[in-house]
């Protein structure tokens, strides 16, 4: 292990709520010198396990017969950081400067890959060994170290010092890190220890990030030689959530899939030669999910011949008590358990969440099958591992604002159902919000229509599944709060047996049973809400129908009072259907941010490939494989066509962000950027592009302008490639009154005037369903009004161009000219 810090939370955790001597581990921490190989010092015995970078890989691939258990990082924090004020602005910079990093740390294969990308061989790059210590890094004695996202960039913004990152990812280079491994040897001649130290340690770090301000303060007040503010390891927690979690919110998960892609990255770069076994490499049996019980255990059943259960009462598509029955996605995982341990489950009936909570103080419920670990309840409540993710979200009026950052929210009243855990996860976070308790769900959505609340907090399943039954077009979502709390059963601590024989059940229900009953309880119910909603709309416009065609029958001297009648029902659903757009429109900005996550997770690695492909073409060439001219001009394509995918992607992550830097640009530089990229696409559909550009120099964000100009310029490739005549695309950029005006027009005929007037709306697309989305031009939009201060149109219009006259679609972009 390296510096106690946050990133070893969980095994902290482990250690000190006892969650290793629950399985009759004894655990002994031992820390990192720079003296040691970590890979070394577990194949030689001096320790059982230990905690490296993905360059274990190539440990393994080299004959260091290891197998990896688990990940805590999804994705590597690990950057290389310099100060703002130094001249390093590019990895080339580096050439003749003093690099800070740990001994080991010049051998891995994130760092050796980035700086391959860019042609860097790193034998004439200058490294120091890493003291941990940022003052190095401010007294000049060293000019770049290695760091992580999560620790020194908080350390140094403390001591007033802004840093430049130079981050792998934005070289294509995603990779695990802080990876849980062990001899192979160890592993086979010692499975069970395996699997309990593997599954104790996840569990203390599920509790680490349930309880972030009780372990930072553990960490705080026990390990600390390095003498970190509180301050410093909340912010570490909260920095590390983002990178930990794969998507079904698990951590420790290390696929097949993923480790592929890493390795080919490795094989490209010429850092394994040597073939390849992921079954060899990725150690399995400790996640084995099936069932069996010691004879403690069998023995405790035994006696205790049934279990009683309590639920919440009222919290659907979790669980509710019905005519007696318990029903939701809880009983499932309750009825599976049932059968695992086979004895009989007694459920015991309360009337709200208030006295099931009681009720498990005073030992009258065994287990409760749902619930959120907090410090209090760990008083008289032992928790399995979490299986159920709760992302939280505010609700309120249908004309309420959408707010971006939750923590602006000020002088708000929130309701939350009384003795539920959010209060006391959140209340220290979020101290201008007063929360107001309330009975149940309903009773908090009541109150915001009665105007006694502005919002009701909630996990986002149980709001969506209300709002879908009962409050379409009434209740939306106004917020998405940054936490992520995990669902675990709880049961009496005075009998920790039982907290072990859950803990097997639950480990061993597999993923496809977690995933059925996932998809029946909220897939398929909203599905028939839907088409509930559906046919009570209809059946109330037919009856409305009827009731119109017998008033103008039998009174037609109220005709003229029917006509008004109708004209109001006519404004009324106006507005109503304006109202849903919105609803329709914030909820799906509230988890654009989550969407957008995903696409960045999943589409880095495999652009890394092409990336690393380029380096693999350049190596052919030299076997005289392909010829210069051919394979220097594909790699420059490649080249640049993944640095801009790449940099797309980080922009649509920080999309929502508010510290992105601008920078001074030259229009003609960054349209060359745009049609470098466009060029192959647009030969291959015989456009001609015409260009009348005017060099103008402003401040602005380039990224993002050039996204805006990609999906601008890519709709008039789709909307030419309809066509079989000449096809043109002119762009024009002129400086107007103080402001660029840019303007693209192409002879594709036009957009449809029935839909101009919705072309930059969400999710609306003239493409076929399978190839548009409808955020193209919607999140342009957005990018040029509130991120570039700028304005975008679009209109038909006619045109001459060589004594001929043509008919398309002309988009406008105009931006401020500030000054760099």
């Amino acid at each position: 292990m390296w510096l106690d810090q946050f990133e070893f939370a969980g095994f902290y955790a482990a250690k000190e709520k006892g969650f290793y001597k629950d399985v009759g581990l004894d655990v002994e921490i031992k820390k990192y010198n720079q003296n040691i190989d970590l890979t070394d010092t577990v194949l030689e015995g001096h320790a059982d396990f230990g905690i490296n970078s993905s360059s274990l890989i190539i440990d393994k691939i080299n004959g260091k017969d290891i197998v990896l258990l688990g990940t805590i990082f999804q994705s590597s924090p690990l950057i290389l950081i310099s100060l703002k004020d130094s001249e390093i602005n590019s990895l080339k910079d580096m050439l003749d400067k003093k690099i800070m990093l740990a001994n080991n740390q010049k051998d891995f294969a994130i760092f050796r890959s980035m700086f391959k990308n860019q042609d860097i061989d790193s034998n004439y790059l200058t490294f120091i060994p890493h003291t941990f210590k940022i003052d190095d890094l401010i007294d000049k004695k060293a000019d770049v170290m290695s760091a992580y996202s999560t620790n020194e960039l908080f350390l140094l913004k403390e001591k007033g010092y802004i840093t430049k990152i130079f981050n792998p990812k934005d070289y294509g280079f995603d990779f695990y890190d802080d990876l849980i491994f062990t001899s192979k040897e160890f592993a086979n001649n010692n499975p069970k220890l395996v699997k309990d130290f593997y599954s104790a340690s996840i569990k203390g770090f599920e509790y680490s990030f349930n309880n972030i301000e009780e372990i930072a303060k553990l960490i705080y007040e026990k390990y600390n030689p390095q003498n970190k503010s509180l301050d410093s390891l909340i912010y570490e927690a909260n920095e590390m959530k983002k990178l930990i979690y794969d998507k079904d919110g698990k951590i420790g998960t290390i696929t097949k899939d993923r480790m592929n892609l890493i390795i080919n990255s490795y094989k490209i770069m010429g850092l394994i030669k040597n073939p390849t076994n992921l079954d060899d490499i990725i150690y399995k049996d400790h996640l084995d999910n099936s069932f069996s019980l010691n004879q403690k255990e069998n023995s405790y059943l035994h006696n205790k011949k049934q279990l009683n259960i309590c639920i919440d009462p009222d919290w659907m598509p979790f669980e509710k008590i019905e005519n007696g029955k318990h029903i939701g996605m809880s009983a499932e995982y309750t009825r599976i358990i049932k059968e695992k341990i086979n004895i009989p489950i007694n459920l015991i009936q309360t009337k709200n969440w208030s006295e099931t909570l009681n009720f498990s103080k005073e030992k009258v419920c065994d287990f409760i099958p749902l619930m959120v670990e907090t410090q209090d309840r760990s008083k008289y409540l032992n928790f399995t591992s979490s299986y159920i993710k709760l992302p939280l979200v505010i609700a309120g009026n249908i004309d309420a604002a959408f707010v971006e950052d939750a923590t602006q929210i000020k002088n708000k009243k929130i309701g939350l159902v009384k003795d539920y855990a959010f209060k006391e996860l959140l209340e220290n976070k979020y101290k201008n919000i007063t929360f107001i308790e309330v009975k149940n769900i309903k009773d908090g959505l009541a109150q915001i229509q009665k105007g006694k609340i502005d919002g009701f907090l909630e996990n986002l399943t149980t709001l969506g599944y209300t709002i879908q039954k009962d409050y379409i077009g009434q209740i939306k979502i106004i917020a998405k709060l940054d936490e992520n709390v995990q669902g675990s059963i709880a049961s009496r601590n005075d009998e920790p047996l039982l907290n072990d024989i859950l803990e097997k059940a639950l480990l061993s229900i597999s993923e496809k049973q977690r995933q059925d009953i996932y998809n029946k309880w909220i897939y398929v119910n909203y599905q028939k809400e839907d088409n509930y909603v559906l046919f009570n709309k209809f059946s109330m416009a037919i009856l409305l129908l009827i009731f119109i065609l017998i008033l103008i029958y039998r009174q037609y001297l109220l005709k003229k009072m029917n006509e008004e009648l109708n004209e109001k029902i006519k404004i009324e659903m106006e507005k109503n259907e304006e109202k849903n757009r919105i609803s329709i429109q914030q909820s799906r900005m509230a988890s654009m941010g989550e969407m957008l996550e995903n696409i960045a997770h999943q589409w880095r690695q495999p652009l890394s490939t092409i990336s690393v492909c380029a380096s693999g073409m350049e190596i052919k060439k030299e076997y005289g494989l392909l010829s210069d001219e051919e394979i220097n001009d594909s790699l420059r394509h490649i080249k640049n066509a993944t640095q801009y995918l790449s940099n797309t992607i980080e922009d649509f992550r920080n999309f929502f962000s508010k510290d992105k830097i601008s920078s001074s640009l030259d229009i003609r530089n960054t349209l060359s950027k745009v049609f470098d990229l466009i060029n192959a696409t647009f030969a291959k559909s015989s456009i001609t592009v015409i260009r009348d550009i005017k060099t103008i120099t402003f401040t602005s964000f380039e990224n993002e302008l050039i996204q805006v100009l990609m999906n601008i310029l890519i709709n008039a490739k789709d909307a030419l490639d309809n066509k079989d005549s000449e096809k043109l695309v002119i762009v024009k950029v002129k400086k107007l009154h103080g402001k660029i005006v840019i303007t693209i027009r192409d002879n594709a005929g036009g957009i449809d005037e029935t839909i101009i007037d919705k072309i930059f709306e969400p999710y609306f697309t003239t493409k076929h369903q399978f190839n548009g989305t409808g955020i193209g031009l919607y999140m342009s939009k957005l990018i040029v009004e509130k991120h570039l201060d700028g304005e975008i149109s679009a209109k038909n219009s006619t045109f001459k161009f060589n004594n001929k006259e043509y008919k398309g679609a002309l988009f406008q972009i105009i931006l401020p000219i500030k000054e760099s």
